[in-house]
């Protein structure tokens, strides 16, 4: 008696289980694609929360770092006689309202490049000015 190998007698795949077997297929790459998107945006809050914390230090030591330099200046003056309290604190307060006004008039300036121009002109939406660039 001749005998054939096991798998000469398997019929094919039926149609249903070749769509059973894609699907099932699609499903665990979606379930692994999105382990990895889960566990990439963990990651990216963890990382975006330590550097909010590291700014928020890095602010106050630039804080303390600029009141300490106002304090020196306004010594060197007291010390040499050549302003008193008044004045060394008047011009030290002064200065440091001038630098924050200059900071605000570059933020505002800045915050025109946040309209998303090219992303509104991509959409077709509300035609918009083209940014300028200064």
């Amino acid at each position: 008696m001749d005998k054939l190998p096991n798998h000469a007698n398997a019929s094919p795949p039926s149609i249903a289980a070749a769509i059973h077997a894609l699907i099932d297929s699609v499903r665990g790459w979606l379930d692994n694609f999105l382990h990895l998107a889960v566990l990439e945006g963990r990651r990216a809050g963890i990382g975006l929360a330590l550097m909010l914390g590291f700014g928020v230090g890095a602010a106050v030591l630039l804080i303390t770092g600029w009141l300490a330099l106002i304090a020196c200046a306004v010594a060197a003056l007291l010390e040499n006689d050549i302003l008193g309290w008044a004045w060394s604190l008047l011009i030290a307060a002064l200065l440091s309202f001038a630098g924050a006004g200059g900071l605000v008039f570059l933020a505002i300036k800045r915050s025109k490049d946040l309209l998303f121009y090219a992303t509104r002109r991509q959409l077709g939406l509300k035609a918009a000015p083209a940014p300028s660039h200064e």
